[in-house]
């Protein structure tokens, strides 16, 4: 950790030395680089910063390419994108893995606030925000622990859209799309409304969807059970959200409901019974609160309050009967406040609240039921110095754990679990010239075990394992399984992360390089015990030293205006620091496309391809390597005076099988097979 931060020291030393030559040359740099690259707020950033300006890797999709890339889930959507991957099960529960860490480490926000669902407790949870009505998806890869708590100290993903409106509308706007997946005849219907009168201003969305169970290629288990279907994927989807804001000159303050029901099967493999497979109906209710205040003539800039409130039900069925039920009332509150001074400090300080009432109901429950309380105050700041930026920032929080009835070999008792975390990072941003800038990031961020990582013990259908938590002493002889919790055992995560980032711009060709260093003490990770409990196989978290490292790269360059070619790579590798490899992270990725756009036509052709990962975790097996092929087609035409976008694509051209390394149930989830994907969308 000190070697790390005396690395930092020293190349922002030469940097600050290197800005007098450079002090100069600044102002036009900056002139420069505006005209040239394009800027894209990043709403996740707290002071609503550019891509340009930021210190830490972060990546913005939007417009086109959110449409293109759009899915049946976040994972789905974001798994094409530098740095991630998607830990699959199935399309519908697929997660994002963000630098080969998932889970509790990744937080999936909407408009800046949690989700409030289940889906850390489970890979067979889906997150329930949706990328269908968005307006981008932001992804900030590394720790972002300082305006979003321990739960992000590997990565946020922002869903952003105008559930509630910030501005008022200058027309009224609608749009509605629709598109059919021929994998599982998948079919679905969105829309989005935003209008306004005087100084109110109202949005409307929702969409549906049915799927049936997915093709793929056909492939085989271990006892020779075969299959072209991925057995008991089916899912149905409905969503509809309202919202409206009261607008003045200096701020706004708004709501939203949102509701959410959703139905899907879990995923199983080609020896599937016949009968009905377990499957998962789920609820959701979502109110959320916004309001801004924005002052004349002050050194604040804004003030903000944000809260939301989510009750969230789902039951696990099996057999038509619903075996397991998770409970989670949630209500999350942020305030800020953003300044700026006469000597162009700007920074931003806050207090950030969230309160959970989890509970697991049923005869397969295997965490207790449990309270997490987390309140916090944090700050970011950040300074020019001619042409280099500078930020720092830090966030103390207390976050408690309360579990009731915990059970192990001893019997059953109540435990309180408290952890004071402390998280800090610094980052530069140097112009070394016009458009091309060198990016430097060093944070230290902590992270308390979720509930589950300490406290499971039993059944997990959804991994198809028997689940121990960290706090567990666990033996096993003879047959026979002591299981006893230890609270002492279980420890607070401190990652240590670099970055070094390489952005440019060189007439018609930009580059992006990051290299990154993750340095995670007390690291839990689900390790296979090599035993079974129950007649299924024994994973336990378990806590040591980790060390995540590897690189990012994609370089496009625009031949002609009409034609582009990009190429894009990452690897990650993951090791204990006493030795072996963490489970379950992906192997290295290369992928190539060429777009072409001309007049009113769009079209698209990519090749991805998944290195076969041999880096492997104790009882953890092999995945075979594969390349996907991909074709889109995008056609522009104006019908009855409303613009109407028409497009397809295919995806996995060659029907090629591949299975994802990160899943738990990768022998039984392949990937989808050859499909076309047919859609239509209407603005008016």
């Amino acid at each position: 950790m000190f070697k790390l931060a005396k690395i930092s020291l020293a190349v922002v030393t030469v940097l600050a030395h290197s800005q007098v030559a450079y002090a100069e040359q600044s102002e036009a740099i900056a002139s420069e680089a505006a005209a040239k690259v394009e800027r894209i707020e990043v709403r996740a950033s707290g002071l609503k910063r550019e891509v340009v300006e930021m210190a830490g890797p972060v990546s913005v999709l939007s417009g086109e390419e959110l449409l293109r890339r759009t899915d049946v889930s976040i994972g789905e959507t974001l798994k094409y994108e530098v740095g991630v991957h998607a830990n699959y099960y199935g399309p519908v529960a697929s997660r994002p893995v963000i630098r080969g860490l998932d889970g509790a480490r990744v937080q999936v926000v909407h408009n800046g606030m949690g989700t409030g669902d289940v889906s850390r407790e489970g890979p067979d949870h889906t997150i329930t925000a949706d990328a269908v009505t968005a307006q981008q998806i932001e992804v900030l890869r590394g720790p972002a622990t300082l305006l979003y708590g321990s739960g992000a100290i590997g990565g946020v993903i922002n869903v952003v859209d105008n559930r509630i409106p910030q501005q008022r509308p200058q027309h009224s706007d609608t749009v509605i799309q629709t598109r059919f997946g021929t994998a599982a005849s998948d079919r679905s219907l969105s829309f989005a409304h935003d209008n306004g009168a005087e100084q109110f201003a109202w949005h409307l969305d929702g969409n549906v969807r049915k799927g049936n169970d997915y093709r793929v290629p056909l492939y085989q288990n271990d006892e020779g059970d075969s299959s072209k279907r991925l057995q008991n994927s089916w899912s149905e989807h409905q969503v509809l959200n309202i919202g409206s804001s009261y607008i003045a000159e200096q701020g706004f303050v708004g709501v939203s409901y949102g509701i959410i029901k959703t139905e899907y099967g879990l995923p199983e493999g080609p020896a599937a019974a016949e009968e009905e497979g377990e499957y998962i109906k789920l609820n959701q209710r979502r109110v959320a609160l916004a309001a801004e205040y924005r002052p004349v003539n002050s050194l604040w800039q804004s003030v903000t309050a944000d809260i939301a409130f989510t009750d969230y039900d789902h039951a696990e069925f099996e057999e038509g009967e619903p075996g397991t039920e998770f409970l989670s009332e949630a209500l999350e509150l942020r305030t800020t406040a953003t300044y700026e001074l006469a000597d162009s400090w700007r920074g931003i300080v806050g207090y950030h609240a969230n309160l959970r009432d989890y509970q697991a109901l049923g005869e397969e429950t295997f965490t207790p039921n449990t309270d997490t309380d987390s309140h916090a105050l944090f700050m970011l700041h950040e300074k020019r110095f001619g042409v280099i930026k500078l930020e720092f920032g830090s966030r103390y929080e207390q976050l408690t754990h309360q579990a009731y009835e915990l059970t192990d070999s001893l019997g059953s008792r109540d435990l309180k679990q408290k952890f004071n975390l402390f998280s800090w990072s610094f980052g530069a941003v140097y112009d070394v010239m016009p458009n091309q800038q060198l990016t430097l990031s060093y944070s230290q961020a902590q992270r308390a075990p979720a509930a589950n990582e300490l406290y499971a013990n039993g059944i997990h259908i959804g991994t198809r394992s028997y689940e121990i938590g960290v706090g567990y002493e666990v033996s096993n002889s003879n047959g026979a399984t002591q299981i006893v919790h230890n609270p002492a055992l279980a420890s607070a995560e401190q990652a240590n992360n670099i970055d070094l980032g390489w952005r440019g711009q060189f007439a018609n060709i930009s580059t992006n390089v990051n290299l990154f260093y993750n340095q995670i003490d007390n690291y839990a990770f689900l390790a296979n015990l090599g035993f079974e409990i129950a007649d299924f196989a024994a994973y336990q978290y378990q806590q040591q030293d980790a060390r995540l490292h590897g690189m990012e790269a994609s370089i496009s360059w625009q031949i002609t205006p009409e034609h582009q070619v990009t190429l894009i790579g990452d690897t990650v590798v993951a090791r204990l620091r006493d030795g072996g490899y963490l489970p379950r992270v992906p192997s290295y990725r290369l992928g190539a496309e060429y777009a072409y756009r001309a007049d009113s036509w769009g079209g698209q052709l990519g090749l991805t391809h998944y290195g076969k990962q041999n880096r492997l975790a104790e009882n953890e097996s092999a995945t075979a390597g594969y390349t996907l092929l991909e074709a889109g087609l995008n056609y522009y035409f104006d019908w009855q005076q409303q613009e109407v976008m028409a497009f397809a694509k295919v995806q996995n051209l060659t029907n090629r099988l591949g299975f994802v390394h990160s899943s738990f149930i990768k022998e039984d989830a392949p990937l989808p097979g050859r499909q076309l994907v047919l859609g239509l969308r209407l603005s008016f």
